[in-house]
């Protein structure tokens, strides 16, 4: 069997009537499919869903809405868990530099103390040191001579008196010294 159209079933192309009245029937079927086809779409998605198609929509509009809210609490817990570690690991770098800056404190005090120390111990010794060479000058001793010598009655005792104007003299530089330090 052949698909294909005789002639003779063909419209006459020669009758302009035939053919008006041919393509206002062509025309006309056209349209009713047309609205047909347009009226079918309208309706389908004019028609309520079913119970069961709405049941299950809103179940998988629910597990998506549950599905976000876990991804978002999952998205919380991370991001307060970095910052607590940030938060953690800055305590940390705050402590160990506290506890160096203490050290360091702690060794300088030390060198200061240690100097400080060494200076207490060496400045008394260093003090008589000086008031005995201050003393021990012969200049000293040959002028409180000659003062002693001007009196005849203090000759005989010049050696005691000489030793205690010495010794006067060297209790208040040490005094005078010692307090100005």
């Amino acid at each position: 069997m052949s698909r294909s159209t005789p002639l003779s079933n063909l419209p006459n192309i020669k009758n302009k009537q035939t053919k008006n009245s041919y393509d206002e029937n062509e025309n006309q079927l056209v349209k009713e499919i047309l609205q047909e086809i347009d009226t079918g779409k309208n309706t389908q998605e004019e028609a309520p869903l079913s119970e069961q198609e709405m049941a299950q929509q809103q179940a998988m509009t629910q597990q998506q809405a549950m599905a976000q809210q876990q991804a978002m609490a999952q998205q919380q817990a991370m991001t307060q868990q970095q910052a607590m570690e940030n938060s953690n690991h800055m305590q940390e770098q705050e402590m160990m530099h506290n506890q160096m800056l203490e050290n360091a404190n702690m060794a300088s005090n030390e060198s200061t103390s240690l100097v400080t120390t060494i200076m207490d111990l060496i400045k008394q010794p260093l003090l008589v040191a000086l008031v005995a060479i201050v003393v021990s000058v012969p200049a000293l001793s040959s002028t409180i001579e000659n003062a002693i010598k001007s009196k005849a009655s203090l000759v005989s005792y010049a050696t005691f008196i000489i030793l205690l104007i010495k010794g006067i003299i060297a209790g208040g530089l040490y005094f005078g010294i010692n307090k100005s330090l």
